[in-house]
C-alpha cells in the first residue's frame, strides 16, 4: 500500500489529485490518501447544492463549496477534520465495511469503541464520527470518508441545511443524532497532527504500507485542468434547473428526489438527486429517460438495462416507480 499525505488544503486540489491518482496506471495496488480542508462544504454528486447549504452563512464565513464525484450527503470540513481515500481495484465483495475495517482497528488501538453502522457510517462510543461514499472508474474504486477529530460542530450545524425529507421521515430528535469529535472521546489528548501521524504509522506497521511523495510536477498540467473544473460554478451548481415535476422521499437506501419535465405523458427530461450511495455518476443515465412514455413498463425497461446498483446504491426500482407514478 502507498500512502500519500497531501499537503493541499483546498477541496478543489484534493478532489483533483484523488481523481488523477485513481487514473494513474503507473500506480498499481492499494493507495491511501490522507488530507484536510481549511473551511469547506463538499456535497455529494447527486445533490442540489442550493438545497444543502445555508447560503448566507456560507457567504458570511467564506466557506468553499465543492462537489465530489461520489454520491452520499453533504459534509462540512475544517482543519479539525481528517479525510481519507482508499483507492484500489474494484471488487464487489465487502462494500463499505471492507474499507473501514482498518480504520476501525486503528481507532480501537487508541482505546475507542469504534464500529460500523447503517449504510456508510462509523461510530465511536455510540456517536457518529465518519460518513463514507464511493465512486468507480473502469476497474478502480475510490472509497473515501471523514474522521471528525476536532471539528467546529457549531459551524458544521449552521453551514448545512438538512433535507426537509429527512426531518419528516426521521423526526427532529434523530436528525440531530449525536455526533462527536474523536478528541472528546480520547482519554489521552493529542493534536490533530499527532492523530494523523498515528494513523499513518498504524498503516505502515499493520498494512505493509509506505509513505511516498505525490509526484506534483508530473501531475501539474492535469491538476490545473481539474482544479478549474471542480471550482467552477457550472460543476458546483450543475443540478439547478426549472422543472414541472418534482417528487422525493427518504427510503432505506437514502433520500431520492426525481425532478423533470413531462408533457402530454411523455418524459422530456429527468434528473435524479439525493444522498443515495451511487458509485457511478447518475447523470450518465439521465438522458435514457428522455422522450419515453411516463408508464411503468417503459421506465422499468430502462432500469433493467443499466447496472442499477452502481447508479442508485440500495435504492429499489419500485421506489423509483413510486416517485414517478405515485
Amino acid at each position: 500500500m502507498k500512502i500519500f499525505n497531501l499537503k493541499q488544503n483546498s477541496p478543489y486540489e484534493t478532489l483533483a489529485l484523488e481523481n488523477i491518482i485513481m487514473n494513474d496506471e503507473s500506480i498499481q495496488g492499494d493507495v491511501l490518501l490522507i488530507y484536510q480542508h481549511t473551511n469547506a462544504i463538499v456535497v455529494g454528486n447527486n445533490q442540489n447544492t442550493h438545497e444543502e447549504i445555508n447560503r448566507q452563512y456560507v457567504i458570511d464565513n467564506n466557506i468553499d463549496l465543492a462537489r465530489r464525484l461520489s454520491g452520499g450527503g453533504a459534509v462540512y470540513h475544517d482543519l479539525g477534520n481528517v479525510n481519507f481515500s482508499f483507492i484500489t481495484d474494484y471488487n464487489k465483495k465487502g462494500g463499505y465495511e471492507r474499507f473501514l475495517e482498518p480504520i476501525i482497528k486503528f481507532l480501537r488501538s487508541l482505546g475507542l469503541d469504534a464500529q460500523f453502522k447503517g449504510r456508510n457510517d462509523l461510530l465511536v462510543n455510540g456517536a457518529k464520527v465518519s460518513g463514507n461514499a464511493q465512486y468507480l472508474n473502469k476497474n478502480r474504486i475510490v472509497s473515501h470518508g471523514t474522521l471528525l477529530f476536532d471539528v467546529d460542530l457549531t459551524k458544521l450545524g449552521n453551514a448545512l441545511n438538512p433535507s426537509r425529507i429527512k426531518y419528516e421521515s426521521k423526526g427532529i430528535q434523530s436528525v440531530r443524532a449525536r455526533v462527536t469529535n474523536i478528541l472528546d472521546e480520547l482519554k489521552t489528548k493529542i493534536t490533530v497532527k499527532e492523530f494523523i501521524e498515528k494513523l499513518i504509522n498504524f498503516f505502515v506497521k499493520n498494512n505493509n504500507a509506505e509513505l511516498v511523495e505525490v509526484p506534483i510536477k508530473k501531475y501539474q498540467g492535469k491538476l490545473n485542468e481539474l482544479k478549474t473544473k471542480f471550482s467552477s460554478e457550472e460543476w458546483i451548481f450543475n443540478k439547478a434547473a426549472n422543472f414541472n415535476f418534482s417528487n422525493g422521499e427518504k427510503f432505506a437506501g437514502g433520500i431520492l428526489k426525481i425532478k423533470g419535465n413531462v408533457e402530454k405523458g411523455i418524459i422530456q427530461k429527468l434528473v435524479f438527486e439525493g444522498d443515495f450511495l451511487s458509485k457511478k455518476d447518475v447523470k450518465e443515465i439521465e438522458p435514457l429517460f428522455s422522450n419515453i412514455k411516463l408508464r411503468e413498463e417503459d421506465i422499468l425497461n430502462i432500469l433493467n438495462k443499466i447496472n442499477f446498483e452502481d447508479y442508485f446504491g440500495t435504492i429499489q426500482k419500485d421506489e423509483i416507480i413510486k416517485l414517478l407514478l405515485g
